[in-house]
């Protein structure tokens, strides 16, 4: 594992959640009620997903039951936990030994089974899945008329990772 990649790509995470996350404070919330809950809804679904390999990773319980909560946080208490949880991440690691990168881990699936992968398997895992979803409220945030945030790694790497 290239400590140096992940932590960067971490850091990626960090800001364009934030970003895509103000995009959906922008949108109108009674003209598009239906649409902007969703894409609070996946952004949660993204941070529980976070949180439970958090806990996979570190080898505790996360208590979760399902991939999203039963409530839906406002986006200010979304961003906070969102922020935390990647800061987590990255201070994680920073001090994660190469050896340890590589050792399996054990774990359950919410929907039942077992899993086991690395910890570096559960990174990309972690950072993709964001990925994925993220696509899919950027969409959402332009048909409410505003312009989705660029998650783009370039844009990223040229003009906010100092």
């Amino acid at each position: 594992m290239d400590k140096d990649t992940i932590i960067t790509l971490l850091k990626f995470k960090r800001w364009i959640d934030a970003e895509t996350l103000n995009k959906i404070k922008a949108i109108n919330e009674s003209a598009y009620a239906e649409k902007r809950h969703l894409m609070v809804r996946l952004m949660n679904h993204i941070h529980v997903v976070d949180m439970i390999f958090r806990a996979n990773i570190s080898g505790q319980q996360h208590g979760y039951t399902a991939l999203n909560t039963p409530d839906t946080p406002t986006v200010d208490e979304l961003a906070v936990r969102m922020d935390d949880c990647t800061n987590w991440y990255i201070q994680h690691v920073s001090t994660l030994l190469a050896a340890d990168s590589g050792k399996t881990i054990k774990f359950s699936f919410v929907g039942g089974g077992d899993g086991e992968m690395t910890a570096t398997d559960m990174l990309n895992h972690m950072l993709f899945h964001g990925a994925y979803h993220r696509g899919a409220v950027g969409w959402l945030i332009s048909d409410c008329g505003v312009i989705p945030p660029k998650d783009v790694l370039t844009v990223f790497l040229r003009d906010h990772n100092h």
